[in-house]
């Protein structure tokens, strides 16, 4: 059995097959496009908000930090409650190392809480004269910039 082929068809045949694939390639890369915006938007949003979370936790304990160090009291206000809400907040996204860190510096706060109160005048006398002493959020600041570049680099 012969197959006839009318060579008039061959044209447009070949018009619409080329048409067919363009914009089919077209329409790929078009979704591709999307979807990649839409996980480097979505990326974007997660670091925001970890950021976001990091900074707000890191500015709360370096206020608590200080008050630690010149009272003598031990009470649970907005300061220390709004702490612990953020480490909260943070074991519903943050890695276990972020985790750990921030228990650290709280433990760290409790700490100085425990030690005889000191004047604003003499903390300063001995951060100039005996050095500063280990600061415990320089570690928990270098995991969560670990963690935010983890979360950066995720999108490569």
């Amino acid at each position: 059995m012969a197959i006839y082929f009318n060579p008039a068809m061959l044209t447009p045949t070949a018009a619409m097959l080329g048409a067919l694939v363009g914009g089919s390639a077209s329409l790929l890369g078009a979704i591709y496009t999307q979807r990649v915006q839409q996980r480097l938007q979505r990326v974007a949003a997660e670091v925001t908000r970890r950021e976001s979370v990091y900074a707000e936790f890191v500015m709360s304990a370096s206020h608590l930090f200080l008050h630690a160090h010149i009272r003598d009291d031990i009470a649970l206000n907005s300061d220390e409650q709004r702490l612990i809400g953020l480490i909260n907040r943070m074991r519903l996204f943050a890695p276990q190392e972020v985790l750990i860190g921030a228990d650290a510096v709280l433990k760290a706060i409790l700490d100085i809480y425990l030690q005889p109160r000191i004047e604003l005048r003499q903390l300063a006398i001995d951060a100039l004269t005996h050095g500063t002493r280990p600061d415990p959020l320089l570690p928990f600041s270098s995991i969560c910039r670990r963690d935010l570049d983890n979360v950066r680099s995720s999108t490569a």
